[in-house]
């Protein structure tokens, strides 16, 4: 899946699409809820025994993480080793395209 930033009706919207950019995902207002979204879609798909207690990764919380630097804690995988425990960007930005057409 990718994250699709697009001009809807007006509006800057985000929603996760396939590889023919067809949307898997409801759509959101913003970032931050299509990667909650994209989260819990990842975490209903794995068939294991979950390990984890909170789909919040402990490395988002940025104190912590500063914390952990300044007293030089080694890390092999200072962004998680999960999917999911890395940030999400924008793949496709259909907005740019759209936004030149009001020019």
């Amino acid at each position: 899946m990718k994250l699709v930033k697009d001009f809807v009706e007006y509006e800057i919207v985000f929603y996760w699409a396939d590889e023919n950019i067809n949307p898997v995902s409801p759509i959101f207002h913003s970032i931050q809820h299509a990667e909650e979204w994209w989260k819990h879609y990842l975490y209903s798909q794995y068939k294991g025994e979950e390990r984890r207690k909170t789909m919040i990764d402990r490395r988002s919380n940025h104190e912590k993480r500063n914390r952990m630097d300044k007293h030089n804690f080694s890390r092999h995988n200072p962004q998680g080793r999960r999917a999911s425990d890395k940030p999400v960007s924008v793949e496709i930005d259909l907005f740019a395209e759209k936004i030149k057409q009001f020019k």
